[in-house]
């Protein structure tokens, strides 16, 4: 009996790690591997980014700006609808780029296609640090090396009514007491020639 109840426990111990990590609320994405390289076509196409900031030299990305496809899953009770903020920890010297935010996205959804982002389906824009409403690719400085982008899926137990045009700092606030779970996955872009 002693050793039909350690065997017993010894299999529980293994699968429940496993059972438990199936119930967190989880983002996947078939465009992007977790800590790995973003490919450049999700990286931005902007043909007359400055090299640097402030400068006058152009250096244009080099990506097609399609943004990555999502999936999300083990969606917690009580989602009324989700938000996505991309950001570059890495940008403007450290302080920050916020590229991408994105609110009121039905609590019936769990994907993005590849492309939606960029044309603004399925979403209410915020504004980005460039103001922009849509996704807006990687692109950092030329010389500066691989930055690094987080991608946040938040659950919230809010309606899907939050105005248009809200900043990520915005959002957060808007939505602070109403975060019920959040998942990140993250890469590193850089520009082709550096």
């Amino acid at each position: 009996m002693r050793k039909l109840s350690l065997a017993l426990s010894a299999a529980l111990i293994v699968a429940a790690p496993n059972a438990f990590a199936a119930s967190y609320f989880t983002v996947t994405s078939t465009s992007i591997t977790d800590g790995a390289r973003i490919p450049f076509r999700f990286g931005a196409d902007d043909p007359k980014r400055p090299c640097k900031p402030g400068s006058t030299e152009i250096c244009p990305c080099p990506g097609q700006n399609v943004s990555p496809q999502l999936g999300w899953s083990n969606v917690p009770e009580g989602t009324k609808s989700f938000a996505i903020l991309m950001y570059d920890i890495d940008g403007q010297a450290g302080a920050g780029v916020s590229h991408w935010v994105a609110y009121n996205i039905p609590s019936t959804t769990r994907a993005l296609a590849e492309g939606d982002a960029t044309a603004g389906k399925g979403f209410t824009g915020g504004a980005g640090t460039r103001g922009n409403a849509n996704y807006l690719g990687p692109c950092p400085p030329r010389g500066d090396g691989q930055h690094h982008y987080t991608i946040t899926v938040v659950a919230l137990d809010l309606e899907p009514n939050l105005q248009p045009g809200l900043t990520r700092d915005a959002f957060l606030a808007a939505a602070k007491g109403h975060m019920l779970a959040a998942s990140t996955i993250g890469g590193l872009f850089a520009r082709a020639y550096d």
